[in-house]
């Protein structure tokens, strides 16, 4: 099926937490992504870059519950700063919902991978694809 729709990739993606504050210690402070201008909305949030990539962050008194599907987003660690990021993020007392783990994707490709949670519960995966 041929479409007219022009999607190329993600803009930015939204994530709600509850501590304005503790995400941004934790972002900005951990990660060290840069925080950008963000317009008034007449709501708490804040916009962050990390590389091409925008994290949009909406403070709210009502956390969305995962439900089926493992929701997640995932950020790209180069492979060869991968174990430095992995022990970084141990020191600085980051919750790792288990192990780093391997997998082979397409049959060919060993990819690289953690999970871990930010202040207000929202599953990140680091992964080096």
């Amino acid at each position: 099926m041929t479409t007219s729709i022009g999607v190329r990739g993600f803009s930015h993606v939204a994530i709600a937490v509850d501590d304005l504050d503790a995400a941004r210690a934790f972002y900005c402070g951990i990660f060290g992504f840069e925080e950008l201008p963000r317009p008034d909305f007449g709501f708490p949030g804040m916009w962050l870059g990390v590389g091409d990539l925008q994290l949009h962050f909406v403070e709210t008194d009502v956390l969305p519950s995962p439900g089926k599907g493992f929701p997640h987003y995932a950020l790209h660690v180069p492979t060869e700063r991968f174990d430095r990021t992995m022990a970084a993020l141990d020191a600085a007392g980051v919750p790792f919902l288990g192990a780093p783990s391997e997998r082979v994707d397409f049959g060919t490709t060993t990819v690289r991978a953690a999970f871990v949670t930010d202040p207000a519960g929202n599953v990140i995966e680091l992964t080096d694809v």
